[in-house]
This record gives C-alpha cells, structure tokens and sequence, in this order.
C-alpha cells in the first residue's frame, strides 16, 4: 500500500508564532514516549496521589505526529490485503483476492461467523471481511467461514447471546453494550497510553489472561481476539486548541466509561447518540463534536458539518471478537493449537487494517479542507495532566472492589512502552514468531 507524503508547508494556529511546519499525514511511534513511559512504569511505588500520578502518567508526547518516509516504508512492509477485488484501496502487487469456493478443501472446517458491519467499504469488507478472508489464507483452504455481515443474523447488541447459544461460533462481543459486567477491562479507553491501534491490541491481550479473562468468561464465552480503532480524532464545529475551548462542549464519544470521564475531566459534556444519528446532530447542534476515529470521519460524513479537527491521543476502543467455546474445544486439538495462534495474527492483521484506514483518514480529511489541530508541547502538557488524574480515579475505584488495580496500572504501562518502541512491521513480526505467542487467552494453550 502506497503511503502519500507530503512535502508543502501548512501553518499550524497553535503552535506559538505561526511557525510553518511539515504537512501532517500519519503516525509517529514515539520512541521517547516509550522511553518515559518505562522509566514511569517500572519507578518505585509512593503512596500519595502526586507520585502514583505521576508512576503510571503516559508522558507528554502526543497520539500521531510526523513520520519520516523512511519509517512509512517500514511500516508497510510484508502487508498483504486480502480483498483486493474490492478496489477499496491502494493495492499492492502481493495483495489477494478472497479465496473461491473451488480453493478450499472439501473437508474444511466451516465456522460461522457475523460482524455488525455490512459487507462494503473500507472498514465493513476493507477491515472485517478481509480479516476473515486474512484467516483463510493463513489456513490455505482448511478453514471456511460462513459470513453473516450487517447484523443479518442478530443485532450488535445481542452478540453476547448469539454465541452463548451458538446461533455462531466467532463473532463481535462489544463491551460498551454491558459496561456493568466489566472493571478492570474497561482500561482500553485510559487516555495518552498506546501509540497506535497496533499496539493497544498488543497490550489488551498481553494483560488479558491475569486481568481480564474472568471478567470476559464470566459472560460465558471465551475470547478469540482483540483488535481497536481509535477515538484520538475531535471533529468539532469550532476550533478546539486549548482546553478551554473544549469547556462546555457537548461531545459524543464513542467510547466506554473511562472515556467519558475523561471528557468530563477536559471539561465537556458527554453525549450519548447512536451512530446513524450523529450526523444530525451536529447538523441540528444536538452535539458541538464528536471523539472518533480520523479514518471514520468521512464515511459518516461528520467533516461536512465539523470543519475542525484536534488531534487529541484520548485513547482507544477495543472491538472484541469472541467465540463459542463448546465448538472451538470440539475441534481436534491439533486445529484448535493453529486456531489459537493464528487469532494472535488476526488480532493484530485487523488493527493495522484499522491504522491504515487512519492514515487515509488523514490525508482525505485534508484534501475536503478540514483544518489539523495539533496541540503544542505546552497545551499537550495540561492535557496529560488530565488524563493523570482519569487513571487515578480508575486506580481508585477499581482497588475498592478489592482488584489488584495499582499493580494492573503498572504492568499496562510497561507492555506499552515495549510495543510503543516497535513499528507496525515490527510487531506485525514479533506476533508471528510462535515464541512470542501470549499464553492462557483461552484455556490449555
């Protein structure tokens, strides 16, 4: 996939002066974040509020800044797309189209799945379809699923019961749809952690057989992997450059919990809105904004009503997928031992799909005349200083239940500053090598 770099200068209001600056396009992955953050993570335990703030703060570098082209390059190394005769994208030689019927084994194991997306565009077939199709490929014909897109089968929201009941054997089990059931897996939207989607998944699942797996299986499945996009994205209608201009706001998030105290934190006032009906409101002034994905923006449309764009780093929004455990554990061992690692891969496959819809996010944002806001060192500073406070607060009130949260806090941070120090390739070839596979996601593996 061909990255598109700019090289003309932008002014940016809010740096101090009116210095001219590189156009901005994608994601830096910050070494000196994952530097602070180790250094943060791994620090000595002190009982006030000031020092374990500041144990588990996540630095003052900010979500995306620049990316050298050589870092770009890197990057899109070894991808390959598994759709590429949906035409939804740059494609690369090395790119596949979905494997056809007459390609797969006679004997294949067939497993039904769904996803609330339908079957089009970039994220729907782009990002979703194309994972499947991704596990397809990676099992050369041996594995078949059969596809039930665009809630066909159930809603979003009964995605719990629907594989509970093995009504399908792999699909979506969003948290956000029952928040009451989860504490310490609600951490994915904790602010100013993850450099990328990429590594929020990294993360998620490194810490999901000790924290949260009890959590997850006590809703009576078990898990198949984690992927994320992100919320770092505020659309507004006005321009958002300090966070005073943020006061009063009325904001929907697309988030959980966290992300909601987060907004309440900077000052706004969250707003819950169902997706479809977004757009009007901020058309009809329901909401002032929205805390959402750069590379979603534009299919729903948000950036012809909310002109301005401030790239925050508020966080990210894991996206499960579960799957039913009386068929995965009826599967010969062998074929659940190759299912469970290459989910690993899936998880992963299907967040840089995410990341890469974000990059175009960037660039089309741009050519539609949407104004970049990216906060200055000293703005992103008091920013920070707010998300120190929303992890505290989750530190808190995760330790009155009696949860292990300080000790959960610090081991977050140190698998981020592990992953925030790789590229995309780089843990894209840190999760295939079956030594670095995460052990106990699901039970006996």
């Amino acid at each position: 996939m061909k990255a598109k770099l700019r090289s003309k200068k932008v002014s940016r209001n809010s740096l101090a002066g009116g210095h001219e600056i590189p156009a901005i396009t994608r994601r830096d992955f910050l070494k000196t974040t994952a530097a602070t953050a180790t250094t943060l993570a791994l620090g000595p335990m002190m009982p006030d509020f000031a020092s374990a703030a500041a144990e588990i703060s996540p630095s003052n570098a900010p979500y995306v800044t620049t990316l050298t082209p050589e870092r770009v390059k890197d990057n899109n190394i070894g991808w390959v797309y598994y759709g590429a005769e949906a035409k939804d994208r740059p494609l690369m030689a090395v790119d596949k189209a979905q494997m056809k019927d007459s390609e797969f084994d006679k004997n294949a194991t067939v497993l039904k799945c769904s996803c609330y997306y339908p079957n089009a565009g970039d994220i729907g077939h782009g990002i979703h379809w194309e994972t499947f199709s991704f596990l397809e490929y990676q099992f050369g014909g041996r594995l078949k699923f059969e596809r039930y897109f665009g809630q066909s089968l159930h809603s979003l929201q009964d995605g719990w019961k629907a594989l509970r009941a093995g009504l399908v054997h792999v699909g979506q089990t969003y948290h956000l749809h029952n928040q009451g059931a989860f504490d310490l897996a609600m951490a994915d939207g904790l602010p100013f952690l993850s450099n990328s989607v990429v590594v929020a998944t990294q993360i998620m699942e490194e810490m999901y057989p000790k924290y949260f797996k009890k959590e997850y299986e006590a809703q009576g499945v078990s898990l198949a992997w984690i992927p994320h996009f992100d919320v770092q994205g505020l659309i507004c209608k006005t321009p958002i450059r300090k966070l005073e201009d943020l006061k009063g706001k009325r904001i929907m998030g697309f988030g959980g919990s966290v992300q909601r105290d987060t907004l309440i934190a900077l000052g706004a006032t969250p707003v819950s809105l169902p997706t479809p009906d977004v757009f009007i409101g901020l058309q009809r002034g329901v909401v002032d904004g929205v805390a959402w994905a750069v590379g979603g923006i534009i299919p729903w449309r948000f950036h012809e009503v909310a002109r301005y764009l401030t790239v925050t780093g508020l966080g990210c929004t894991r996206i499960d997928y579960g799957i039913n455990r009386e068929k995965f554990y009826s599967l010969p061992k062998e074929f659940q031992k190759e299912l469970y690692y290459k989910f690993r891969l899936a998880g992963n496959h299907m967040s840089e799909g995410y990341t890469k819809l974000e990059d175009r996010g960037f660039d089309d944002l741009k050519k539609a005349g949407v104004e970049m806001i990216f906060l200055d060192p000293e703005e992103k500073k008091r920013w920070v200083g707010v998300g120190d406070t929303i992890w505290e607060q989750f530190i808190k009130k995760n330790e009155d239940k009696g949860l292990p949260a300080r000790e959960f806090a610090k081991d977050f941070r140190a698998a981020a500053a592990k992953y925030n120090a790789m590229s995309i390739r780089e843990i894209r070839e840190y999760v295939q090598d079956p030594k670095n596979t995460i052990r106990g996601i699901l039970d006996g593996f």
